[in-house]
């Protein structure tokens, strides 16, 4: 009989609830709607994919705006970049996003292009290392036709007789595959040494 009373009491509650979803159910704070300015900011992230379209200049046009929009709201999108560098699936939305925290990082991004040195796309990995020169003031790679036994081997320069538009990309995924996990132990080991006393300029 218990049993029974049980399972109306189940059935009841199907029924005066139908219409709502578990998340519903069980949300106690729901949130606010995105507001105007986040869903812009969303869209900017978003749009930073077509930067994969290199010879359409439509794309290329909307990738820029995109870029430049994000950096001129400031600092205050950071861990709205950060979220999508560290966990977009469009390699050119983590190449924007890098390209954005370039130019409004705080001491806060620094440990996150450290992150996607080992990034599968090489070229993210890339920006990130340009992107963490700009900022520390610090290299971790030789430059060009040069050696030092404190820094990595200098990345190949592209032969003269080379013409490939995408010649220098090559050139530095080949560099990257073998060398990757060095390049982003490098940078951790600076950042454990220096993170305390650092100060971004």
């Amino acid at each position: 009989m218990r049993l029974l009373a049980l399972f109306a009491c189940a059935v009841l509650g199907l029924t005066v609830f139908p219409s709502c979803s578990e998340e519903e159910r069980f949300r106690a704070n729901p949130t606010s709607e995105e507001s105007p300015e986040e869903r812009d900011i969303r869209v900017d992230i978003a749009t930073l994919a077509k930067g994969a379209a290199s010879g359409d200049p439509e794309s290329s046009v909307a990738y820029d705006k995109a870029v430049n929009d994000l950096i001129l709201r400031g600092a205050k999108v950071e861990t709205r970049v950060i979220d999508a560098l560290r966990s977009n699936r469009d390699a050119w939305v983590r190449i924007g996003c890098v390209e954005v925290l370039t130019a409004i990082a705080t001491k806060t991004s620094i440990e996150h292009l450290i992150a996607v040195l080992d990034d599968e796309a090489p070229l993210v990995a890339q920006r990130a290392n340009i992107a963490l020169q700009t900022l520390t003031d610090q290299r971790m790679i030789a430059a060009s036709g040069k050696t030092d036994p404190k820094l990595l081997p200098a990345v190949p320069a592209r032969a003269e007789s080379v013409k490939e538009l995408d010649a220098e990309e090559r050139i530095w995924a080949a560099w990257h595959a073998q060398h990757k996990a060095e390049l982003k132990a490098a940078w951790e080991r600076w950042w454990a040494s220096n993170k305390a006393t650092f100060t971004l300029k």
